[in-house]
């Protein structure tokens, strides 16, 4: 209980001593920055998932066709390569059979 009490007043006073600094359009990217390493410390999130939400994937040929005419192609193939994500598995089936 008190590492974790230490362990935010930390996070806090880093927080708001950084963002003395910061310029108002950085600090809501600090914040997110801060919140992603500390959920990264935690194995909350995936090294492979926060690299998909940096770079997309890779773009491979997609072999699936997009079920709606309201989606852009672009981001159906962004859907069909989070598919391939552990976590993210069966999203483009249950995606397609919602959406029909």
């Amino acid at each position: 209980e008190r590492l974790k009490l230490l362990k935010d007043h930390f996070t806090y006073s880093l927080y708001c001593n950084v963002c003395r600094s910061l310029f108002e359009k950085d600090k809501l990217l600090f914040s997110f920055l801060l919140c992603v390493n500390i959920l990264k410390c935690g194995h909350e999130i995936d090294d492979t998932e926060w690299r998909f939400l940096l770079t997309g994937g890779i773009g491979l040929d997609n072999p699936h066709p997009n079920p709606c005419s309201w989606l852009p192609e672009k981001s159906w193939n962004e859907l069909c390569r989070l598919d391939d994500l552990e976590r993210f598995k069966g999203l483009r089936v249950r995606f397609r059979s919602e959406s029909e």
